[in-house]
């Protein structure tokens, strides 16, 4: 192989290494890092729980927003419950099993804590991590994107 082409393929390779990814964070509040998981293609990823007192099954589909922020898309349920999203603006789609609340809402860094009976699971398409496996029931978690290099997310930095 000529020496050019092979020059120009590290180049290549090298300027993709360094090119940033979006990434969630998932940390506790001494700033320790439990999880980074590089979100999906489409960006998309998911809360699902169990409602604690309607026991209804919810998702909470979340993206990044133009500015690399965390981005509640929607939320999705079987029946409206006590605490479950709602907006004056949004729009309720009833087309399916679920209702859908369509109203993005920016989020930023989202606090939370490991419930003992809500099955709290993050979805990364077919990928699902239950939030018990990151820390013990009762612990406060912190949500944010942040971005890496696709070097850091090869390297081994990001379980």
């Amino acid at each position: 192989m000529r020496p050019g082409v092979v020059l120009l393929c590290l180049t290549l390779i090298a300027i993709v290494l360094v090119l940033p990814v979006m990434v969630l964070e998932v940390r506790l509040p001494d700033g320790a890092v439990v999880l980074k998981r590089p979100l999906p293609p489409d960006g998309r990823f998911e809360l699902r729980y169990v409602h604690s007192w309607d026991k209804t099954p919810v998702y909470d589909v979340f993206s990044s927003d133009q500015d690399g922020q965390l981005l509640l898309v929607e939320e999705q349920y079987l029946w409206m419950g006590a605490g479950l999203d709602f907006h004056p603006d949004a729009r309720l789609d009833f087309s399916s099993n679920r209702v859908r609340v369509l109203a993005p809402r920016p989020i930023g860094i989202l606090h939370l804590a490991v419930g003992t009976v809500a099955d709290q699971r993050l979805v990364f398409g077919q990928t699902k991590v239950p939030l018990k496996s990151l820390a013990p029931p009762g612990t406060k978690l912190i949500l944010q994107l942040k971005k890496v290099s696709v070097l850091a997310a090869l390297s081994g930095l990001i379980p």
